[in-house]
């Protein structure tokens, strides 16, 4: 199958890497910048594209690998559905919901292949979960809180991801860039029922940014279920990767994970009979099977979850969260921060 990456970053020449290993072809790379253009063109030996257009008419590729700037994917998005070329499709996704939705609802109509590369998928607490879920041993879900925590807004800085930090295109700060992978779980598990945010925090508190450095959203389903999210980038550079938590409470049952001591990720299923321990597996190793069930998926035919579709209802909450942080000055700041296109949709 012949591959192309519609943008460096935010994780397409990891999405490239990752192709790569599964023994799959990259024939070409695209960005509209022409430094990290040129490196992926030279790591993947192949030609490179200032367009997407250009680069999906030149190739013809099986499938794309769909990443970049937040304003500038859903743009992406529409070169492939325009093609009918399947697609693979990092988060976040776009800065906000409404400049994702006319691309995705073009994609649905004419049944082009999408599939977003989310991680915590192919987990295996995620797995247990729904097990337990579906044996009947968590009893219901009460209460379900993420926190994905990573080191600070500096280390985009002197990479092709620097606009991280510019809130007029990647939408804000952490709770833009990872907020999705919460969102997501917790979407997983509560599915099609109405979700309310009752709360919310954007705080710059700790690098004084126009970005948000630490951000969490209180999220509710009519029958009860709480939801809260968190995300920042207030984790110490240099030590690991950042501080990564799930926690789901059940009626009957609670499970947990976060790290051991040498950095594993460690499930905890706890019980009124005691608590059981487990490894999780890697960060990468989710992506690896995330990206080679949607891979396997085009070739055989199949269909695959998420989609472009669950895409807009990520953002639908995360820009419900930001709306909800942005109406009083004790839960946006304490800091100025810098205004993003959304706000002007």
């Amino acid at each position: 199958m012949k591959l192309v990456v519609l943008s460096y970053s935010h994780h397409g020449r990891g999405m490239a890497r990752t192709a790569h290993g599964l023994g799959y072809d990259i024939v070409g790379v695209m960005d509209g910048d022409a430094g990290p253009r040129q490196q992926l063109a030279e790591e993947f030996q192949c030609r490179g594209f200032e367009t997407a257009g250009a680069c999906l008419d030149a190739c013809q590729p099986d499938a794309a690998l769909v990443a970049g700037k937040h304003v500038e994917m859903p743009s992406h998005v529409q070169a492939c559905v325009d093609r009918r070329v399947p697609y693979l499709l990092d988060k976040p996704f776009a800065d906000c919901a409404d400049r994702l939705r006319p691309a995705a609802e073009a994609s649905e109509k004419y049944g082009v292949f999408s599939a977003l590369v989310l991680p915590n998928r192919a987990s295996r607490i995620v797995r247990v979960v729904e097990d337990m879920v579906a044996d009947g041993s968590l009893g219901d879900l009460v209460l379900y809180n993420s926190r994905l925590n990573n080191g600070p807004p500096s280390r985009y800085d002197s990479t092709p991801s620097a606009w991280h930090n510019d809130p007029g295109i990647s939408g804000g700060g952490c709770w833009a860039v990872e907020a999705a992978h919460g969102i997501d779980t917790f979407l997983q598990f509560v599915g099609d029922r109405r979700i309310t945010v009752v709360g919310a925090v954007m705080s710059n508190a700790m690098y004084s940014r126009g970005v948000e450095d630490s951000g969490v959203g209180v999220l509710r389903t009519d029958d009860g279920i709480t939801g809260i999210v968190e995300s920042g980038y207030t984790y110490p550079s240099g030590a690991r990767s950042g501080d990564h938590f799930f926690r789901f409470i059940g009626t009957k049952a609670s499970v947990f994970e976060q790290y051991g001591r040498n950095g594993e990720p460690l499930i905890e299923v706890h019980t009124t009979e005691g608590v059981q321990f487990s490894e999780d597996i890697s960060h990468g190793e989710r992506m690896q099977r995330v990206m080679g069930t949607a891979l396997d998926a085009i070739c055989e035919g199949n269909a695959f979850e998420p989609t472009i579709v669950d895409a807009v209802r990520i953002l639908e909450i995360q820009d419900a969260v930001y709306a909800h942080a942005r109406q009083g000055v004790m839960t946006h700041g304490p800091h100025p921060m810098g205004a993003t296109l959304s706000q002007n949709l």
